[in-house]
C-alpha cells in the first residue's frame, strides 16, 4: 500500500475568507499536499482519515468548511449550531464566547485526483511560527476494492 499522509501548520496571518494555505509541512509522505496552496489531491482512490485543528482568537468566533472536489462535505462553528430560520434573532451573539476552536475528525471517501481542502468562512486564525496551533492532517487508511 502507498504511504500518502501530511501534516501541516499554520504559521501567518489568515483572516479573509477562502482556502486556508497550511504553510508548515511537518509531513507530507508523497508529496501530495501542496504548501503554496492548501490543497491535498488523492493519489489513489480510497478512505482518508482527515482532520483539522482551527484554533481562533479569544472571543472569536471561527466558522471553516472541509472541502473535497470543492463541495462541502462537514462545516464547524465555534460558535455552535445555528436551526435554520434562527440566523436573524440576535440571542446568540450577545453570549460571550471564551475562546475559538472549530475541529474536523472523519473518515473521507476519495476517487483518484479529488482535492481536499479547509475553507475559512469567518473569523481570524490563530497562527505561530513555533507552535502548530492550526493545523491540517490526513492520511490514506486503505484503497477501495482492497
Amino acid at each position: 500500500m502507498p504511504q500518502v499522509s501530511f501534516s501541516a501548520a499554520l504559521t501567518s496571518r489568515h483572516v479573509e475568507a477562502g482556502t486556508i494555505v497550511f504553510d508548515q509541512v511537518l509531513v507530507n509522505d508523497g508529496d501530495f499536499y501542496d504548501p503554496h496552496t492548501g490543497i491535498f489531491t488523492a493519489p489513489i482512490s480510497g478512505r482518508y482519515l482527515v482532520s483539522a485543528v482551527l484554533t481562533g482568537h479569544r472571543g472569536e468566533k471561527i466558522e471553516a468548511v472541509l472541502s473535497r472536489s470543492n463541495q462541502a462535505i462537514a462545516r464547524s462553528d465555534s460558535a455552535g449550531y445555528q436551526p435554520e430560520g434562527l440566523e436573524n434573532k440576535p440571542v446568540a451573539e450577545r453570549q460571550p464566547s471564551a475562546g475559538a476552536l472549530a475541529v474536523f475528525a472523519l473518515v473521507v471517501p476519495m476517487e483518484a485526483e479529488e482535492t481536499l481542502c479547509v475553507d475559512l468562512v469567518s473569523g481570524q486564525l490563530a497562527h505561530s511560527p513555533d507552535e502548530p496551533l492550526t493545523i491540517f492532517s490526513a492520511a490514506l487508511l486503505y484503497e477501495d476494492g482492497v
